[in-house]
């Protein structure tokens, strides 16, 4: 097989993958913002807003110092509201979570003074282990669209990238199919 054949077979399949790429890498980048849009959009009107670090126990600020005072319209926020309501959900019945309290309360007689200290108990557990569940679901979809957005930039490299080593290739073709012409030309005239 010739130099220029070859040049124009990889080239070719160079500027096959670099549409492939620079496709897929809009719709993952564009698949990214969406996402990272519609955690912002679902979470701004819901008014979350970390308290100031002055309000802050010390355990608080471990947890969440770097977001205090801030209002929670990100999935890196929402995550860290999420640890916040687990530190404050652990007092609520010993560190007892929501099952194990309600299985507790289902335990004891309906007219026992306990259980209806325990019924407060679990639904205070069941919201705030429901908010949490929400507001980490928020952060899972901020995660994957990152990733999505990441990999579509990338991927809209490596098509340009290939795009440009494509064209070089198809150059080199033209290069290579006209230089033995211009050899044979001088060898003949000599």
């Amino acid at each position: 097989m010739d130099r220029k054949a070859w040049d124009q077979i990889v080239s070719g399949a160079g500027t096959v993958l670099a549409v492939a790429f620079l496709l897929l890498g809009a719709a993952a980048f564009y698949g990214g913002q969406f996402g990272q849009d519609n955690v912002k959009d679902r979470l701004e009107p819901q008014n979350i807003t970390f308290p100031p670090a002055e309000a802050m126990s010390p355990e608080e600020k471990a947890i969440v110092g770097d977001f205090a005072g801030e209002k929670v319209d990100t999935g890196t926020e929402a995550e860290a509201f999420s640890r916040y309501i687990g530190l404050h959900l652990t007092e609520v019945n010993e560190g007892k979570t929501y099952s194990e309290t309600s299985a507790q309360a289902r335990g004891l007689e309906e007219d026992d003074p306990a259980r209806a200290e325990l019924d407060a108990k679990v639904q205070t557990l069941f919201r705030g282990e429901t908010l949490r569940g929400l507001l980490l679901n928020a952060y899972g979809w901020w995660v994957a669209s990152t990733i999505a957005l990441y990999a579509g930039a990338g991927m809209v490299i490596g098509g340009i990238i290939l795009a440009v080593l494509a064209a070089l290739g198809f150059r080199h073709a033209k290069v290579a199919a006209a230089a033995p012409a211009k050899l044979r030309t001088h060898s003949i005239a000599a």
